[in-house]
């Protein structure tokens, strides 16, 4: 009976063990690859999800194919590896902190089982150091002063264009290369300072030039525009001296009071108005 009772313990734990094994739950984000004992790699990648495999024959290994990121960048907020260091065109030290973003896809997760292995495999493999190689490439075509220059967009574009067709080599997707910070050695560092700020004396310089230039024409103008008021109004009363008289009654004083007379009559003033 122990005998018997020690048997049935055995088969149903190897039951249950073949029951369990023979489960695979695929989390959100991710795929499984299914190595089959007989066939190999199966070509189709399981989806989020449970299914069902053989126990004990075939076996999964999941893939993310959620964006993930490699960064390079020394600082408590990054657990990446180190900045690159590079070589401009004009040899100038630069380090570089980037990120590069990439994905794999469901349908390619098998080809990348067959040919790099997991994914520390295909991270070790393939993007680190095709990251860093590429990126330092593409940083000697320019000169160090093209890194902080609107050229930064450019080199940027092409850092994501040369990484981008490496990558797809092995079935790896890059979303974008994130080019974050560009350190100079200190010597350069004050040297670019320095030259940005004899920029900007120049600039201000220039700024000041034109705003005098512009007061002065503005002055011209305005001085133009009274010699021409100024001759017309004297064309105007040589035309008509009347218009003289009657300038005159309005430049008088305010406490003299005029009329208007019959002709031949004499004007009377008042010599006590006059006097105070």
């Amino acid at each position: 009976m122990k005998s018997k009772l020690t048997a049935i313990t055995v088969a149903v734990i190897v039951i249950v063990l073949i029951i369990l094994d023979g489960f695979v739950l695929v989390n959100a984000g991710e795929v499984g690859v299914i190595f089959d004992r007989g066939r190999g790699i199966l070509p189709n990648a399981m989806d989020a999800g449970i299914h069902l495999k053989i126990p004990f024959w075939q076996t999964v290994t999941h893939y993310t194919i959620r964006t993930q990121a490699y960064t390079m960048s020394v600082g408590e907020e990054y657990s990446g590896d180190y900045p690159i260091e590079a070589r401009s065109r004009d040899g100038q030290s630069v380090r570089i902190d980037a990120t590069v973003l990439y994905h794999i896809t469901a349908v390619d997760a098998p080809v990348i089982k067959t040919t790099l292995g997991s994914e520390d495999d295909y991270k070790n493999v393939v993007v680190t150091p095709k990251a860093r190689s590429i990126l330092r490439e593409v940083v000697a075509r320019y000169d160090a002063l093209d890194l902080v220059s609107e050229k930064r967009t450019e080199i940027v574009s092409a850092m994501n264009a040369a990484l981008g067709s490496s990558l797809a080599e092995n079935k790896v997707t890059l979303d974008e290369v994130v080019l974050r910070d560009i350190n100079f050695s200190p010597d350069f560092a004050k040297a670019i300072e320095e030259k940005q700020i004899a920029f900007q004396r120049i600039k201000t310089a220039e700024y000041q030039k034109q705003e005098a230039e512009q007061l002065k024409q503005k002055k011209i103008i305005e001085a133009q525009a009274e010699a021409e008021a100024i001759k017309l109004k004297g064309e105007t009363l040589r035309a008509n001296p009347a218009v003289i008289q009657f300038e005159f009654v309005q430049k008088m004083a305010p406490q003299i009071n005029w009329g208007i007379l019959p002709s031949g009559a004499l004007p009377l003033i008042d010599l006590k108005s006059l006097t105070q």
